[in-house]
């Protein structure tokens, strides 16, 4: 087994990859999958951060500070619902990254607000080096999909780590943030 990793997505054909672990809302459509586990996300920053900005009460309270965001979008707009209610907020920062865990370590070293996935952010969390914030909003639900080019001529391999993976992530759920 060779393991490859990059936080962009590749041409599984041109590349020769038999298997792709992606976090996606909506994955690629020329691609075979499933959804193996949900990633839900919350907003953080780091405690000392938060003491030495403005309260931040509301979404829109969001424009006001420094948000840590992901490099391979345009315009970085944060969707964030609370029950019925949606807000879509352009936040801006001097950080931005291609990679989870570069703004996990920038929004514990307090430089803004992150959006982080919980399973990534849990520990941070736990350990008080981050805190929640807008715990009432919810940032938009994604799925961890494991995808590959094609059901034809798929090694016993790939299939076996296939039903491996939809085995390990069935029915079981991130730990939950502590607010």
């Amino acid at each position: 087994m060779d393991i490859e990793m990059q936080d962009k997505a590749v041409d599984l054909i041109a590349e020769r990859i038999d298997i792709a672990i992606r976090i996606a809302s909506n994955p690629d459509p020329s691609l075979i999958g499933r959804p193996i586990a949900a990633c839900d996300s919350v907003l953080v920053a780091a405690p000392d951060y938060l003491a030495a900005h403005t309260p931040i009460r509301s979404p829109e309270d969001l424009t006001a500070h420094s948000c840590l965001s992901y490099k391979q979008f345009d315009r970085p707009i944060w969707h964030l619902d609370k029950g019925e209610e949606h807000a879509a907020v352009a936040v801006q920062g001097k950080l931005s990254a291609n990679e989870a865990t570069t703004l996990l370590s920038a929004a514990i070293q307090g430089m803004g607000v992150s959006m982080q996935p919980v399973y990534l952010a849990h520990s941070a969390i736990a350990r008080g080096q981050l805190s929640v914030v807008l715990p009432d909003w919810q940032p938009k639900a994604m799925d961890i999909y494991a995808l590959h080019p094609s059901r034809r001529n798929q090694p016993p391999a790939v299939r076996a780590l296939l039903d491996a993976l939809i085995a390990h992530f069935a029915g079981s759920q991130w730990a939950p943030v502590a607010i």
